[in-house]
């Protein structure tokens, strides 16, 4: 019986139809405090000192004789920032760098996409740094099957991606990773999981263990919020951040506090913003961020209207936010995809910033090549970086509240 022409037999005679939209970029979210937050340059030298002054003179009492006797200077201390560095790298082969020049050759020119892209992931990084704490912590596991870890905090499967090479260690901290890497094959955020290629590939693996990108464990990210104002309050003779003993007044050198996962986001944000005005009469906050499941439910319990101002910077498109009313006057809340789901925090504009070396971030182009040429393959390597660190220079200004995770 002779055999019909079918799509299939026939495949070779018909034209292949492509594309010709933009390449969708489904791969960034909006990072609404980092774009907001100040970005200042010229951060040069060994490291960046800054005053907090804490305390006025207490030369004060009924009687004059007192008053002198007890006498004391304003109060005051100088933190000391050092930079800290975040790398990015893309290596591009040299054919396929001349297989996608013009418009025939492929939907986008190689060398821009992934040099952008690069770019865009550094930002990425960083907007996740600025939140959390030195130790760069991904996530931590709770249960394993194979090499399909669920993560003991559901929402953190969003801090993985594809392709990311990631170490362990069972300590939050990061300071003795096991030995071996793996790298992430599938990531499932509604399920909270993360599949790895082969977690027999680090020594010691269990799966509660903590992870990181490679080479981000031992302290060595930007000292983000976690650090600056931290939920457990510094103690005094225990605390030594960037050399200075916050636990001698806490509010006013590590930021207000409120933990208590009782309460709804709103209720604790307006308690928090009501606490950082009791320090002082100029400290009163006009802006909070919060998870935006937890702005989502705010607006749903509150009927809030939901409006927009102008992105911060470049941007075009406004940032959603949420009008709460307090005791201490009104704040904007906006909802930060880079916030964790356990915390909420309380600020006052432009009483914090980004100092920065050269672009945050930038192309390293030191000897006036964007790009290197391989020494040993036909390609270019092209590098880039962020070198920058959180300044809080009113940290008597800020406030973190836990939140609940469900």
């Amino acid at each position: 019986m002779a055999s019909a022409s079918t799509l299939t037999t026939v495949a070779f005679i018909y034209k292949r139809l492509y594309s010709d939209k933009q390449v969708a970029d489904i791969a960034m979210r909006d990072h609404v405090w980092w774009a907001r937050v100040q970005k200042e340059g010229g951060f040069t030298g060994d490291s960046f000192l800054y005053p907090i002054r804490y305390g006025n003179p207490q030369g004060i009492s009924s009687t004059f004789a007192t008053a002198q006797t007890n006498a004391k200077s304003s109060k005051g201390v100088q933190m000391r920032a050092y930079r800290k560095s975040q790398f990015g790298v893309i290596t591009l082969d040299g054919e396929a760098i001349a297989a996608s020049k013009g418009n025939k050759g492929a939907f986008m020119d190689l060398v821009t996409m992934e040099t952008d892209r690069i770019i865009e992931e550094l930002g990425d990084t960083l907007a996740f740094n600025f939140w959390r704490s030195k130790d760069q912590l991904l996530g931590r596991g709770a249960s394993a099957v194979g090499n399909v870890i669920t993560l003991a905090e559901p929402s953190d499967a969003r801090n993985f991606k594809v392709g990311m090479v990631v170490s362990s260690d069972n300590t939050s901290t990061g300071a003795s990773p096991n030995t071996g890497t793996t790298f992430v094959t599938a990531v499932d955020e509604d399920g909270g999981t993360v599949t790895f290629d082969d977690v027999t590939d680090i020594t010691s693996f269990a799966a509660t263990d903590y992870f990181f990108r490679e080479g981000s464990t031992g302290q060595v990210g930007m000292e983000g919020l976690e650090d600056n104002i931290p939920l457990t309050a510094p103690v005094a003779g225990s605390d030594s951040f960037r050399e200075v003993d916050r636990g001698v007044d806490p509010r006013r050198l590590a930021g207000s506090r409120l933990d208590d996962t009782s309460l709804t986001a709103e209720v604790a944000l307006m308690r928090l913003a009501v606490k950082i005005s009791n320090v002082g009469r100029s400290h009163a906050v006009d802006e909070a961020y919060v998870n935006p499941t937890h702005f989502f439910n705010m607006a749903q319990r509150l009927n809030a209207k939901v409006e927009y101002n102008d992105g911060g910077g470049t941007a075009n498109v406004g940032f959603q936010y949420i009008q709460l009313h307090t005791a201490a006057g009104s704040m904007r809340v906006y909802a930060d995809p880079d916030a964790p789901m356990n915390r909420g925090r309380c600020s006052r504009q432009g009483s914090l910033y980004v100092k920065h070396l050269d672009g945050l971030p930038h192309i390293i182009d030191d000897d006036g090549n964007m790009s290197l040429r391989q020494t040993t393959s036909d390609g270019v390597e092209t590098r880039a970086v962020a070198r920058c660190n959180l300044i809080v220079p009113d940290p008597s200004a800020q406030g973190v509240c836990s939140l609940p995770t469900s």
